[in-house]
């Protein structure tokens, strides 16, 4: 049913969403902050993805744009004993959905995933989370679990 994984490119859960779809053979894109830049400095590499630089180098921006793009936002972070998302940037975009009603999974089982995706029939799926500084391994479980799931 995904026919399109975009991220913002940052290290981590969006980084680990690329290559997932990379690995599963499903086009990705997106959009990130002029430059290419992620938390490692400039990463030219985000090119081979798909990924289009916004005008401004603000994260801002490009988060904006992935949530306006996408059918839904899956969202991979660390949370606090609450329930809330820990990560201001992963904060904005759970924000921005709810915001513009755009359909939003945080953490989410295999089962729940799935179901979502059918529910709001997901076609262009945004993969966003915390950066591999926030959460160290972020990216290892994002990806694996985006693999293992979106291959059924």
């Amino acid at each position: 049913m995904i026919k399109k994984i975009i991220s913002g490119g940052q290290t981590g859960a969006d980084r680990a969403g690329l290559d997932a779809g990379k690995f599963l053979k499903i086009p990705t894109g997106g959009y990130c902050p002029k430059g290419y830049l992620t938390e490692n400095g400039y990463d030219l590499s985000l090119k081979s993805y798909g990924l289009v630089e916004t005008e401004s180098g603000l994260y801002e921006e490009r988060t904006l744009k992935n949530v306006l793009f996408c059918d839904g936002t899956v969202i991979f972070c660390n949370e606090d004993v609450e329930g809330n998302i820990i990560g201001l940037g992963t904060t904005f975009t759970h924000q921005l959905c709810v915001q513009y009603k755009k359909p939003v999974i945080k953490n989410p089982t295999g089962k729940q995933f799935i179901g979502w995706i059918h529910k709001n029939k997901i076609k262009i799926l945004n993969v966003a989370g915390n950066r591999e500084s926030q959460f160290p391994g972020i990216y290892d479980k994002t990806k694996k679990f985006l693999i293992e799931n979106l291959n059924k």
